[in-house]
């Protein structure tokens, strides 16, 4: 679909391109991204290459999207908007294409398919350079060779295996090495239109099974297979001999690659597992679990610390290798990803799948690193704030930074030393109550869940319910019933304010015995002092036991555990006693001293 503009020209009324929208026939089984530097459009972010379940590649380029496509009622804050255009289209294959990788330096594309042929394109000027044929069966696979400057190596150099190679590898089981002519005889052939024909320097049966995916190391010394068979071999470029096998997978393994820094392999298995592998001893590493059905692409991320998947449950995971943690899931489509890949920078993401759709995913972590560092330096320095405003008593201004730094124990200590000094001066709660009618409907709903949690605790009780005394004596009732939200706090907070009320209405009950007991002992009203200065007067002090020669005395003459002569004696001792009253009346101690 074509979108045209109209507009008047010196000739009449003319119509000009604006752009293009071409929709996808089916399933997308692979998408590679060309390197930068062969896009015709300046504009173009990335440039990728796709196939569909049809003979034609079709190569797009991602941009900035304009304004007026976006609409205009999009929102002037929304930025970062990227758009898919249509840059070209490769036919050449009269099947369909299963396979596609792009060289390094960006110049070429390799393209595989049903038709038992694989191709290389000039990416430039989208013309077919040369036809390698020789397998009997779909060539699934594709890979180019990672070193840069192999590819403008030629002539005989080339064909004995020093320059740049491509890798097929086909359901008849084989793995085939196609060396290339060089760049200059590439570039040559482009511009006259003439398709090179390619032979295989080496071949090589790998599997028992089909071969899913072959992939070539940084360094272009070793290559990967992946089969139905459940085994990931590695072979030797040069001469295609066996390095070594990795068994461990239960079930076909439909991606393998290369880490970029490190001499380890990662592997994705129809058993939704990831493995990690040693390529120096051909151990596993580490076995990542978390996709839902079978693993179909896996991805090391730009550092090589990391991985991406894609599998058949739709999902796309992040993974990181050293705590073998999944560290996002992104639900990417409604259908099996069958194509991912990564920017040669890293930044961006592709994936495509049976849904017919490309996701492109832009990496965020260096922007949500920036932010929180931002904003850790912003709350750094609002605690700093808080802690002046507190050191000097500042508490109105404490209040505000403490609620905007959601901290309740600050919060709650800040209200205290309100709280106070309003009940010195005799104020109320006219401070809160002046901050109560300021607050938003984002705050008034902070601060009452707040005072939920703070009833919850007797000692808390009493600053909750004069906050909440605040804000119900200088907000209208009908007003707070409106806002979302509150009343559902208010009702959490009412059964606790019931159980404290329910409390000190115990404590004051509790208080009149002890008013009672000070009442009877003269104490509060002053019509009872005389009565109070006769009793103490007639009344004496009981003295605490006394131990008396072994004997435990107790008042002025009962001796406990004394003996008969003991008890004759203790008359003798009386008299020398007679200060200590016994427990009883003291009026008939008086009498009878007075008789003696």
């Amino acid at each position: 679909m074509t979108f045209v503009k109209i507009g008047w020209k010196d000739s009449g009324l003319g119509f000009s391109t604006d752009r293009t929208i071409v929709g996808h026939n089916g399933e997308i089984l692979d998408l590679a991204v060309i390197p930068p530097g062969t896009s015709s459009n300046t504009n173009d972010k990335h440039t990728i290459a796709v196939a569909t379940n049809s003979s034609q590649v079709r190569i797009f380029g991602l941009a900035d999207a304009k304004k007026d496509e976006l609409g205009d009622d999009t929102d002037d804050s929304v930025q970062n908007h990227t758009a898919l255009s249509p840059r070209g289209m490769l036919d050449g294959h009269s099947a369909i294409v299963l396979a596609i990788d792009a060289s390094p330096c960006g110049r070429y594309l390799a393209t595989a398919g049903k038709d038992k042929t694989m191709r290389v394109w000039h990416i430039a000027s989208q013309k077919c350079v040369g036809v390698a044929t020789g397998h009997t069966e779909a060539v699934g696979s594709v890979a180019l060779s990672n070193k840069i400057g192999c590819f403008d190596v030629g002539g005989k150099s080339a064909e004995n295996g020093a320059g740049a190679f491509v890798v097929t590898a086909s359901k008849d089981r084989t793995l085939k090495v196609w060396p290339l002519a060089g760049s200059a005889t590439m570039n040559k052939a482009a511009r006259s239109g003439d398709e090179l024909t390619l032979r295989a320097r080496l071949s090589a049966r790998a599997h028992e099974k089909d071969i899913n995916i072959v992939s070539v190391a940084p360094n272009d010394s070793l290559i990967a297979t992946g089969s139905q068979d459940k085994t990931v071999k590695l072979w030797r470029s040069t001469d295609l001999a066996l390095h070594g096998t990795l068994k461990g997978h239960k079930r076909g393994v439909w991606d393998c690659q290369f880490s970029p820094h490190d001499r380890v392999l990662v592997t994705a298995s129809g058993d939704k597992t990831v493995k990690l592998w040693s390529i120096a001893d051909c151990s596993c590493v580490r076995t990542f679990q978390g996709h839902m059905a079978g693993v179909l692409r896996v991805r090391f991320l730009t550092t090589g610390l990391q991985l991406v998947s894609s599998g058949s449950d739709g999902l796309v995971k992040l993974w990181t290798i050293r705590t073998n943690e999944c560290e996002s899931t992104i639900d990417a489509h409604d259908d099996k990803i069958w194509a991912l890949d990564l920017s040669p920078c890293g930044t961006a993401l592709f994936s495509g799948g049976a849904d017919s759709k490309i996701a492109v995913w832009r990496d965020t972590t260096k922007e949500r690193d920036d932010a929180s560092r931002e904003a850790e330096e912003q709350n750094i320095f609002m605690e700093q704030k808080l802690s002046n405003h507190l050191r000097h008593k500042q508490y109105e201004e404490a209040l505000e930074i403490a609620l905007e730094l959601d901290k309740p124990h600050q919060v709650l200590r800040v209200l205290t030393e309100i709280v106070e000094k309003d009940t010195k001066s005799n104020r109320g709660v006219e401070t809160l109550q002046k901050h109560a009618v300021k607050w938003p409907l984002n705050r008034l709903t902070q601060i009452l869940r707040y005072c939920r949690e703070w009833n919850t605790r007797a000692r808390n009780s009493h600053i909750a319910m004069l906050v909440v005394k605040a804000v119900v004596t200088t907000i209208p009732a009908a007003k707070l019933a409106s806002y979302e939200g509150i009343p559902e706090i208010l009702a959490g907070i009412a059964p606790y304010a019931e159980r404290h009320f329910d409390r000190l209405d115990g404590m004051v009950g509790n208080s009149y015995l002890l008013d009672f007991s000070l009442f009877s002992m003269g104490s509060l009203h002053g019509d009872n002092d005389e009565t109070y200065g006769n009793w103490l007067d007639r009344s004496r002090y009981v003295l605490p036991p006394k131990v008396i020669d072994g004997r435990i005395q107790v008042g002025g003459s009962l001796v406990v555990g004394a003996s008969a002569k003991q008890d004759k004696d203790s008359d003798d001792d009386s008299s020398s006693d007679s200060s200590v009253v016994t427990i009883g009346d003291s009026d008939t101690s008086d009498d009878d001293s007075d008789s003696n």
